[in-house]
C-alpha cells in the first residue's frame, strides 16, 4: 500500500525550523547566563578589590603565618610597654591630665589595624601633636582638646573621600627633615621647664624662653637631679641596643641587651615611680613633682559635648571653632604628614595618602569618643617596631590590649611618676630627630633645597611648627611654577652633511606659561646667527601642550617670517609679515617641529614656514630644500642631495 505524504516536507521543515528555533533559544540562555556569571565575578571582583583597597587587613591576613606572629607579638608587647610611658609624657606636654594620653594610646590602635595600609606605623599620641595641639587648647577648658581630635578626624576623612591626598606630594624631604628637627628642638625646649620643676604653660619658642628666664629663680633642683639621673639612665641603656649588635657576644646576652634598651622607658618609669611609692610608704616628703590626675577604670564611650560650659562662660560650638582656630586644619595635616613620612622611610617607599587619610581620621573620630587627643603614628615607636623585626599591623592589637590593661588596673600608680622623669624620656626619644648631617650636605649639592630647609627650620623655631610647614609648602609651589614656567631649553647649531641648523630642545611639558620663555630663546638664537638657517625644535619631550601654547608655536613661525636680524623686532611676532605674499615666503626662516605626537600636532595651526616631521631624513630633506632656496648649495651639490633623495634629475 501506497500512502502519499503531500505534507512531508513541510512538516519536515517546519520540524527543522523548530529544531533551530530550540538550538538558538538554548545557545540564547547559554549566552544570558555565561553573561550573567560574567558579570556576577566581574561585580564580585570589583566589591573585592574595593573591599580590600578600604579594609586593609584582608590583604594580608590569609598569608599570616607563626613568624609573622612571633614578630608581631614581641614588637607589640615592646611597642605597649613603650607607649605607656610616651602617652603620658604625651598628655603632660598637651596640658592634659596623664590618664588621657592612654585614653589615646588603644582604639586607633585597633582600628588601625584593620584599615592602616603602612605596617610600621602604631596609632597613639605624639609629642609633635602634642606640642601644636597646645598652642590651640592652651587656657581652654579641657573639652576642648577632644572636639579639636574630633573634627580633625573629619577634616581628615573628607580629604580622604575628596582623594586630596596628592597636596602632600607638595612636601618634599628637607622640608619633612627641617619641620622634624624644629619639632625636636621645640619640644626639647618645652620640657626644661618641667625638668626644672617650674610650672608654667604658654605657647611659642619666644613666649616660653621669656618666660623661663623670669622665673628660673623657682626651680627646684630635687626635680633637675631627678630628670638628669633619668636621661643619663636612657642614654646608657640606649647604648645597649650597640652592644646587642656585636656578632662576637653570646646570643642571650645580645638579646637580653636588645630588649633592655627597647624597654628603657618603662624601666625608668617603673623604678622612679617604685621609689616614689616606698617613700609616701614611709611618710617621707618627696622633694620632686610627681603627675596628678591619673584616674582609674576605662573612660565611658560618647561624643565630645559640643556646648562646654565652665563657672565663668558658656562656649557654643561655634564659639569653641573660633577658638581653635585654623588648629582645625593644621593638626589634622601635621598628624598625616607624620605617617606618610614613616612610610616613605619604608623598602617600598609607597604610601596611598588618601587611604592613610580615611584610617587616621577614623583613629581620631572614634578617639574623640573616649577622651583621646589627636593620634598619629610617631618615628620612635617606627624605629622601635623596625628593630623588633615587625611585619604586619596586628602589633596594633597587642599594644592596644597592654594600654587597655593599664587603664583598668594600674592607672593609680601613674600618680608616682615623676614629672622630671616623663620629661626626659621625651627628651631623649626626639633627640634622634635631629638631623643637622642632611642641610651640610645640601649646601655642597643643592643650594634650592637648603634655603628650602633654612626657610623651614628658622620659621618653625621662630613662628611655630604649622607656621613653618606651610611657608615651606608655598615655596615648594612657587618653585614648581617656576620650572612650569621656566623650562630647561637647550639650544645650539647642530650639522647634517654640512647644513646647519638650530637645534632647541624642551625639557619638559609646554604650557601657556613657558611659551613665550621657548619664543625668547629661538628668536633671540636666530637673530644671533650670521645667516639664515632653519630652526629644529626637537618636542620628543614635550608630552602635554594647551591651547596658547600650540598658538605660540604658530606665532614664533611668523616671528621668523622677516629678518631676524633687526633687534627692534626680533621679539615682535604680532607685527611680523611676510613680504613676499602667501605662497613664497622668500627670506623666511624655517620651523620644523621634530618628533611631537601626532595628538599634539592637531592643535597647531597651519603656518607657511611651520612643518612637522618624525624622521632625521625628512629633516635633511628640508635643509637641503632651504639650502638650495636660500644660495647655500651650487648646482652639482643640488643634484648629489637630490640624487640622494631620490629625485629623478632631468638635464637638457
Amino acid at each position: 500500500m501506497v500512502i502519499n505524504c503531500p505534507n512531508k516536507e513541510k512538516d519536515f521543515e517546519g520540524n527543522e525550523q523548530m529544531l533551530k528555533e530550540d538550538v538558538t533559544r538554548k545557545s540564547g540562555d547559554n549566552e544570558k547566563k555565561i553573561f550573567s556569571t560574567f558579570s556576577e565575578k566581574h561585580r564580585y571582583g570589583k566589591v573585592r578589590k574595593l573591599l580590600s583597597n578600604r579594609i586593609r587587613i584582608l590583604t594580608w591576613i590569609h598569608r599570616y603565618n607563626w613568624q609573622w606572629f612571633v614578630n608581631d607579638f614581641i614588637a607589640g608587647i615592646t611597642l605597649g610597654l613603650t607607649i605607656i610611658p610616651e602617652s603620658i609624657a604625651c598628655a603632660l606636654l598637651a596640658g592634659l591630665p596623664a590618664r588621657y594620653g592612654l585614653c589615646s594610646a588603644f582604639i586607633g590602635s585597633f582600628i588601625y589595624l584593620v584599615c592602616g595600609s603602612i605596617d610600621t606605623v602604631i596609632m597613639g599620641p605624639t609629642s609633635l601633636v602634642a606640642l601644636v595641639s597646645v598652642q590651640f587648647t592652651v587656657g581652654k577648658p579641657i573639652e576642648f582638646a577632644f572636639i579639636l581630635t574630633f573634627l580633625s578626624g573629619i577634616v581628615q576623612l573628607i580629604m580622604g573621600c575628596l582623594g586630596m591626598g596628592y597636596i602632600f606630594e607638595f612636601i618634599s624631604m628637607p622640608v619633612i627633615k627641617a619641620f622634624s628637627s624644629a619639632t625636636a628642638i621645640l619640644v626639647m625646649e618645652s620640657q626644661i621647664k618641667v625638668l626644672l620643676g617650674i610650672k608654667y604653660l604658654v605657647a611659642g619658642l619666644i613666649e616660653s624662653m621669656k618666660t623661663l628666664l623670669n622665673r628660673y629663680q623657682e626651680a627646684n633642683y630635687a626635680d633637675f637631679v631627678m630628670g638628669l639621673c633619668a636621661i643619663i639612665f636612657l642614654i646608657i641603656f640606649e647604648s645597649f641596643e650597640k652592644f646587642s649588635k656585636r656578632s662576637s657576644s653570646n646570643k642571650v646576652v645580645r638579646l637580653l641587651f636588645r630588649y633592655l634598651s627597647f624597654s628603657r622607658n618603662t624601666l625608668i618609669v617603673v623604678i622612679t615611680a617604685t621609689i616614689s611609692y616606698i617613700s609616701l610608704l614611709h611618710n617621707c616628703h618627696i622633694p620632686y613633682t610627681l603627675s596628678k590626675n591619673a584616674l582609674s577604670g576605662l573612660p565611658n564611650v560618647t561624643l565630645p559635648q559640643f556646648i562646654v560650659e565652665t563657672p565663668e562662660e558658656t562656649y557654643t560650638f561655634w564659639r569653641i571653632l573660633t577658638e581653635l582656630n585654623v588648629g582645625v586644619f593644621v593638626i589634622p595635616i601635621i598628624g598625616i604628614l607624620t605617617n606618610i613620612s614613616i612610610g616613605k622611610l619604608t623598602p617600598k617607599g609607597l604610601v596611598d595618602t588618601n587611604q592613610e587619610l580615611l584610617t587616621v581620621g577614623l583613629c581620631n573620630v572614634a578617639g574623640s569618643c573616649v577622651q583621646s587627643m589627636p593620634t598619629s603614628g610617631a618615628f620612635t615607636r617606627y624605629a622601635i617596631s623596625k628593630a623588633c623585626g615587625l611585619c604586619t599591623p596586628l602589633a596594633n592589637l597587642y599594644s592596644g590590649v597592654i594600654v587597655l590593661l593599664a587603664l583598668s588596673y594600674l592607672s593609680p600608680y601613674f600618680n608616682f611618676i615623676p614629672e622630671a622623669t616623663l620629661a626626659a624620656i621625651l627628651i631623649c626619644s626626639l633627640f634622634t630627630l635631629l638631623d643637622f648631617k642632611l642641610p651640610w650636605r645640601l649646601w655642597h649639592d643643592s643650594k634650592r633645597d637648603f634655603i628650602v630647609w633654612l626657610v623651614c627650620f628658622v620659621v618653625c623655631i621662630v613662628s611655630g611648627v604649622e607656621v613653618g610647614l606651610f611657608a615651606s609648602i608655598i615655596i615648594n609651589v612657587l618653585h614648581l611654577l617656576y620650572l612650569w614656567a621656566r623650562p630647561e631649553i637647550a639650544v645650539k647649531i647642530q650639522e647634517i652633511d654640512d647644513m646647519q641648523y638650530i637645534c632647541v630642545t624642551p625639557g619638559n611639558a609646554i604650557y601657556f606659561p613657558a611659551i613665550n620663555h621657548l619664543r625668547d630663546k629661538v628668536l633671540k638664537a636666530t637673530a644671533q646667527s650670521k645667516q639664515r638657517i632653519p630652526v629644529v625644535i626637537d618636542c620628543h619631550k614635550i608630552s602635554g601642550l594647551d591651547f596658547t601654547a600650540a598658538q605660540g608655536f604658530v606665532k614664533l613661525a611668523g616671528g621668523l617670517r622677516h629678518d631676524t636680524t633687526e633687534p627692534d623686532v626680533a621679539h615682535d611676532s604680532s607685527s611680523c609679515q611676510s613680504d613676499n605674499g602667501a605662497d613664497g615666503f622668500a627670506g623666511d626662516t624655517l620651523l620644523i617641529l621634530y618628533r611631537m605626537q601626532v595628538h599634539l600636532q592637531k592643535l597647531i595651526d597651519n603656518a607657511g614656514n611651520l612643518v612637522f616631521c618624525d624622521s632625521e631624513e625628512k629633516i635633511r630633506e628640508f635643509l637641503t630644500q632651504e639650502s638650495l632656496r636660500n644660495g647655500f648649495i651650487n648646482l652639482k651639490e643640488h643634484i648629489r642631495a637630490s640624487i640622494d633623495l631620490g629625485y629623478k634629475i632631468e638635464i637638457e
